[in-house]
């Protein structure tokens, strides 16, 4: 199982609620698509293991880069890729529309998780499913996602 939350703009309130859901249920990864807005919110991220990618809001990029290595939650810069039971994922704030549109066209991804936009979203595009929690702080109603990579169950988390 996995975690997923965005634009917790460091609120590390809002990001540790999420992770209390998300390790009650078995999440074994926790990925922030970018807004992270402080290193308190990393902090919450080490807790079950995480990574993150920058946010257009993130500031502080190399601090949150050197702090993340310090404490193993893992930094992909702009974007990173990794395998999680058996499935591609690629991980983008979503703020590039151009760069979306190219993941999409190159077809090379089971899931692309992104944040950015203030409202969730799940849709598929060939064989790519996107996925965005939406905010985790900020929004009309913050949320985060629990996915379930090899059966595609998704469940929404209230905030």
């Amino acid at each position: 199982m996995l975690g997923v939350v965005s634009n917790s703009s460091g609120r590390a309130d809002a990001v540790s609620a999420a992770i209390d859901v998300f390790a009650a249920s078995g999440c074994g990864l926790v990925v922030h698509c970018g807004d992270v807005g402080g290193r308190h919110v990393l902090d919450q991220l080490a807790r079950l293991g995480g990574v993150f990618v920058w946010g257009d809001r993130d500031h502080d990029r190399m601090g949150l880069l050197r702090y993340g290595h310090s404490i193993g939650v893992d930094c992909y810069g702009l974007m990173g890729q990794f395998e999680w039971e058996e499935k591609k994922f690629c991980v983008v704030h979503g703020d590039d529309k151009k760069v979306i549109r190219r993941i999409l066209d190159e077809q090379q991804y089971d899931y692309l998780l992104v944040g950015h936009d203030l409202s969730s979203e799940d849709r598929t595009v060939g064989k790519t499913r996107v996925l965005n929690p939406g905010p985790i702080f900020g929004g009309a109603s913050p949320s985060a996602v629990m996915l379930d990579p090899a059966t595609g169950k998704l469940n929404v988390v209230p905030l």
